[in-house]
This record gives structure tokens, sequence and C-alpha cells, in this order.
């Protein structure tokens, strides 16, 4: 394992991402400063929060991520299940004080709000099928965009709504959300929106989510 040539070990944070003092808005990863919500009315319990996850936070999952060797050699997908590790764990502590906006009440005050993360790499261009997350899975879904931006889609029937991902943007499914709407990348190197040219770069996303709970009958 020592030897193993890694690139994901050598990777330029600073080079894909910028420095620490790149953006002022980033400089305080506890700051109490009101969530930048959006909301479609098109879509129930679709909710966006712009640049939730400050810079430093950022950075801290990035080096959670490369520590623990979640991408490796072809891999660029991992899942943690159970109990989650520390580094992304806060996470939820985050949404019962801070995001609360994010999901109702009902999924806000469960114990544990999230039992997997799904952490998934993707390459300039790539992208994710248009699909509804499994109903083994809970109501309430969070998704967590690092490092690149991009267009996720979101569809019901022939209605088609692009939501824009940045860095540091948390995004919640729930109910007609989560269980009635697709959501998908589409697999291309930049997105236009709104006369805005996106050129797509490396991005990590980071998925929270709840298996649902059964009763064992004997």
């Amino acid at each position: 394992m020592d030897n193993d040539d890694n690139n994901q070990d050598n990777i330029d944070w600073d080079e894909l991402f910028g420095s620490d003092d790149s953006s002022d808005e980033y400089d305080n990863a506890n700051s109490n400063t009101k969530l930048n919500i959006k909301t479609w009315s098109l879509i129930p319990g679709l909710v966006l929060a712009k640049e939730a996850i400050s810079h430093e936070a950022q950075m801290t999952l990035l080096q959670a991520i490369t520590d623990n060797r979640y991408f490796h050699d072809d891999i660029d997908q991992a899942i943690c299940f159970g109990t989650l590790p520390k580094h992304f764990s806060w996470l939820e502590t985050w949404v019962k004080t801070k995001g609360s906006e994010l999901f109702p009440s009902a999924i806000t005050s469960r114990t544990p709000l999230f039992d997997q993360a799904f952490i998934n790499l993707y390459s300039k261009g790539k992208g994710i099928k248009s699909h509804v997350d499994l109903l083994r899975f809970d109501d309430g879904i969070l998704s967590i965009s690092l490092l690149s931006s991009c267009v996720m889609m979101m569809k019901k029937d022939n209605q088609k709504i692009p939501v824009v991902l940045r860095p540091g943007d948390v995004l919640a499914l729930s109910g007609e959300a989560r269980y009635q709407w697709e959501h998908g990348i589409e697999e291309k190197t930049s997105d236009q929106i709104d006369g805005e040219w996106i050129e797509r770069g490396t991005r990590v996303s980071i998925t929270l989510r709840k298996m649902v709970q059964t009763l064992n009958v004997e």
C-alpha cells in the first residue's frame, strides 16, 4: 500500500479550489450568518442553502476524504454505514442547529439524523443518471457540493427544473422533492443557465441519508 501510485494523494487542493484567503465570505467556519435559502414553489421539499459550508470546512472535508483514501486507483465512490465518522457526523449537528430550515421538524428531530454517507468523485464532464433514491432510504436526503459547480436537473413527467450547485452549497430533498421528482446531472464539460457559462472541473459530493428502520417479526 505504501508504494501505491495514488494520484488522489497528490491533488493540489489550492489549484483546484483556491487558497484559504481567496474570498472573505469563507473566513468564518462557525459564522452565525443566516443561511441564504432558496426554495422552488413547483417542487415542495427542495431546499438549497447557498454557500452554507465555509471554505475552511470544505477544505477540512476534502482533507478527510483524502486522508481516509475514499478515492484510490479507479475507485470514485465510497460509502460509510452506521455510526458516521467524526469528519461527517458534525454535519448532523450543523443541520439540527444552523440548518433547521432544510427539513421539516419531523426529520430533524430523529436520531440519528443520518446513518449513511455516500461520497462521490466526479471527474470533469462526468454526471449521474436521473433517478429517485431507493425507498429503503428514509425521507430527508442531504447533499454537500465541493470543488466545482454544475447544474443538476430535477425532472417530473415533462417538467425539468435546473438547479445550480456551487462549492459549499447544501441541497436538501424531502417530501415531494425526494419521492416524486428525479434528480440527475448530465454528462458534459460545461453548463449554460440564465446567461451564465459554468465550466466544470473535478467535483466531489457527499450525500447523507438514513436507512428505513424495519421491524423484525417472528
